[in-house]
């Protein structure tokens, strides 16, 4: 993967996922950095997509992910939790 720098997601005041020239996939929350291989990338996309599964199947009826992202203040410049 030459010459590539790919920002393949961005929630300003979280965070932002990147892919670049390394071959490598960084995903930046807050001032957390994780650097994967795109493997192992995939794989932690697929556990958090089952934990949001899960949380989805606890909260209750009021309390959906949605709402929960809706906390999120995209213009406070940092993270929200």
């Amino acid at each position: 993967m030459h010459d590539v720098n790919v920002i393949l997601a961005d929630l300003p005041g979280l965070g932002r996922v990147r892919m670049c020239e390394c071959n490598s996939i960084h995903v930046s929350i807050g001032p957390v950095t994780l650097n994967l291989e795109p493997a192992a990338f995939m794989q932690m996309a697929a556990l958090m997509c089952n934990a949001a599964d899960r949380l989805t199947a606890i909260q209750t009826p009021y309390e959906t992910p949605k709402r929960l992202f809706e906390t999120l203040n995209p213009s406070s410049g940092r993270m929200t939790h």
